[in-house]
Parts: C-alpha cells; structure tokens; sequence
C-alpha cells in the first residue's frame, strides 16, 4: 500500500504525523510526506522520503500581522451579543483566509504528485486542505490525524465560500476537510465529541532529533517542576508573549518556599527571548520533553498540544497559561478532566500563578490524582498498529 502523509509547514505540525508515518513503513508500506519546501529538510531529517510542493507562504507574519491582533481573552469585553457574534465572525474568517492562502500556496503541485504517485489513501493535517482535496480527486480514504483536543472540526472553509476561487481555478469542488476518518492520539476524557469516524491509539510523543542528557532518566532527590513555552507561541505572537510577565519569578518562589527544583526547558533558538532569571532556575535545551516530564511533579507552560499530551501521558499535573485560540480550547478541557488549571492572559498576575502553582504542587492535591487517571486513560487506547489495520481496510 502506498500511502502520501501531507502537512503544511509547521514542524509542530507535522511532529505528531511521523510515529504513524513510521507505524506504516514498519509494517512494509511505502511512504511520502509531502509539504512546502520549507519543511523539507525537517522530514528528511526524521528518516522520512520528503517530497516539495508549492511554494512557501510566511504563516507566522501573517498570523502576526492579520489574526493575532484581532484575539483577546476577557473576560467582559463589554459588548452585546450581536456585536460579540459579528466580532467573533470576522474572527473566523480572517484566520480561515490564512489556511486558505496555505492551500492555495500547495494545491496544484500536491494534485500533480498525487496523480502521478497513485497513494492509497492520504494521511494530512487538519489544517492541510490540500490533502483531502487530493484524495477526493483520486477517490481514496482521506485520513485527518489530529495532534489534541479536536479544532480543526469545528474550525473548517465548507460552505463559507472562502474556497470558490480556488475550486474554480482547479476545474473540482470543496473536499470535505473531516476526511473518511480521524485518527486520535487525544484520551477521551480530554477529547470533545463530535459525530465522526474515529480511530483513536495511544499517544507516541515525538518532538525531532533529540538527545537525552546522561542521567536524565534518573528521578530527581528534591520535587522538580517544569517551566516551558513551545516552539510555536513566540513565532506567532512576538517575543513579548515569551514568558510574559513574571511567570518565572513566580515559579521560582514556590520553588524555592517547597525545595523544588525548577527547571526551564526550551529550544536553543529561545534562548536570546529569555527575561533575567533568579539563579535557583536551571535552564536546559532542546531535551525531549518525554525524556524530561517524566522526572517532573508539575509542568507550567502554553497549553500546546504536544506538551499537553505528554504531560498527560506521564500523570503530570498542569498549569497552564494560554496565549493562542488552540491553547485556549486545550486548557479548557485539560481543566475540564481536574488534571490542571487555566489561567487567561488577563488573569496570570504572578500572585495568580504563585497560587496555582501551590495548589497544583500540593502531594494530596486532587489534581495529581485527576492527571494520575488521565495517563491512565492514555495508557488504554490502542497501539498504532491499529491505526494501520484501518488505514488498510479503507484502502481496500
């Protein structure tokens, strides 16, 4: 079976793509993954065959200049509903423009491939509409593997009309962006429901080439707690949303009150946005957080949902503290299952922060039991290979 893995370029994007593309050259398939040159190198460097299509289209300025303005999260914004509606409705299709302007960079050439490849079945993005555009036009299984809480369900072009000019241009009509199933690394309790074809299959965490520190893997003698930001939220909100305010202060001094060690986990390239530290924070770089979490007894960070996802996955209680619409939606539900808190951006005084973190820290929290159950529910959802099995029989 051949089957054509497509994702726009954002590596954290595509990070949760690669253990099913793997999952399927194990069992003997072959494999593509096809995205913007951009990105090429990035797959390559994950073992996997790399293909270019389209052109490269600069997704965080435009995000930066033309969808981040117009977010914000208060909580009384002091309008009236209608104006909230027509607010939030241009909202929507200014950040749908963005995803249109990525398929419309990728389309034509990802068509051409796929026609003369002849996948089996196509395994995209959620924000990839170019992929099941594809499969419709080859009249093969159209697989969304999602990487978190599901936005990308309710976040779609169909009958907005955002689409027509490219649909008129390609000579086809709208693909259906749910696809013929979705794949789920999410636990359900952190899932929202929706009326789809699922497959759902335990979390694998994968973040790149990595390497683990010697002695990583040892436990920590004092309590340990992670601070992180991700790899994405500086490049699509600026650098001022890089550890806004005084969040590390506030860890430092819970840490400091509790005999913890607080360590500071970030990229090698985040490390010129970094603010004065207080000397008890230890900064490391580049370590996989499935390598670091599990070492941890609590994780602050954006509300990403890789890091989300790993944290559940190792019972790690969470705080975390939003500052884009996806991370919103997955504080929600990881505050929903009890095994974190959330606070807005509006609300992340470092007093705020002081105060979760104690709460969230505390040994007979029942936060720390509410994330025991959450990795317990990652823990039972099927293995990959189950995922391939399905892939196979749509195929067929």
């Amino acid at each position: 079976m051949r089957v054509l893995f497509a994702t726009w370029a954002w590596s954290t994007h595509f990070y949760p793509m690669v253990p099913l593309a793997w999952a399927c050259r194990a069992e003997g398939h072959d494999v593509r993954v096809a995205s913007q040159p951009e990105l090429a190198a990035t797959i390559r460097a994950t073992g996997l065959p790399a293909v270019s299509v389209g052109r490269d289209v600069d997704a965080a300025g435009l995000y930066r200049t033309k969808v981040h303005p117009m977010m914000d999260y208060g909580a009384d914004d002091g309008l009236t509903a209608g104006e909230r509606a027509a607010r939030d409705r241009e909202r929507h299709l200014t950040a749908l423009a963005l995803y249109v302007e990525i398929m419309e960079a990728m389309a034509a050439d990802l068509l051409e491939f796929a026609r003369a490849w002849r996948p089996d079945a196509v395994v995209y993005d959620p924000m990839t509409w170019a992929a099941p555009l594809a499969a419709q036009e080859l009249g093969v299984p159209a697989v969304r593997n999602l990487f978190g809480p599901d936005i990308g369900y309710w976040f779609r072009p169909e009958g907005e009309g955002v689409l027509d000019p490219l649909m008129a241009a390609l000579g086809t009509r709208e693909p259906n962006t749910v696809g013929d199933l979705t794949v789920d690394p999410c636990p359900p309790a952190l899932q929202n429901d929706a009326p789809l074809n699922r497959c759902r299959f335990r979390y694998v965490p994968f973040s790149g080439l990595s390497e683990v520190p010697p002695r990583m893997h040892e436990q920590p003698s004092r309590p340990r707690i992670c601070l992180t930001w991700g790899t994405s939220t500086d490049r699509l909100t600026g650098r001022e949303s890089f550890l806004p305010g005084d969040v590390t202060g506030a860890v430092a001094s819970v840490g400091a009150e509790a005999d913890a060690e607080v360590v500071l986990a970030i990229t090698a390239r985040q490390r010129s946005l970094l603010p004065e530290l207080p000397d008890t924070v230890r900064v490391i770089e580049s370590v996989p957080l499935d390598a670091l979490l599990p070492t941890c007894d609590l994780v602050v960070h954006q509300g990403g949902g890789g890091t989300t996802l790993t944290a559940a996955k190792y019972g790690v209680a969470q705080l975390h503290l939003p500052q884009l619409p996806d991370q919103m939606i997955n504080s929600r539900h990881l505050a929903a299952t009890g095994a974190g808190m959330l606070l807005r951006s509006d609300e992340a005084s470092p007093d705020a922060v002081r105060d979760c973190v104690r709460r969230l820290f505390d040994k007979g929290s029942s936060y720390r039991d509410a994330a025991a159950a959450l990795a317990a529910d990652v823990a039972a959802q099927p293995p990959l290979s189950t995922v391939v099995d399905e892939i196979v029989r749509l195929a067929a």
